[in-house]
């Protein structure tokens, strides 16, 4: 029973559309888009490096030396980053104008 219920469990998170919310802002004006092409919350980080590679810069992790400080990493890639918490997406972040690029 647990194994079917695995299964079931393991289609409905395959099956789930997958879209990124995309916070842009410019001075004076903040707005989430939908951007269907960027890791998207709670997907795993073996999924994100399965589909778009290594990073270009892994940054250490920070925190998750208290419940209420789970531990946040961040991957860069070309033209946007990955924030994680523990192993699970957190948020995409487009780089843009304003955006510093990666060190």
């Amino acid at each position: 029973m647990a194994r079917w219920m695995l299964t079931a469990l393991l289609a409905l998170l395959v099956a789930a559309p997958a879209h990124a919310e995309i916070l842009r802002i410019e001075p004076g004006v903040y707005s989430v888009i939908q951007e269907p092409s960027l890791p998207v919350r709670g997907q795993h980080q073996s999924h994100v490096v399965a589909r778009y590679g290594q990073p270009l810069e892994r940054h250490a992790t920070v925190g998750g030396n208290r419940p209420l400080h789970p531990p946040i990493t961040r991957w860069d890639y070309d033209g946007f980053s990955v924030v994680f918490e523990g192993p699970l997406v957190l948020h995409s972040v487009i780089h843009g104008p304003h955006t510093p690029p990666p060190r």
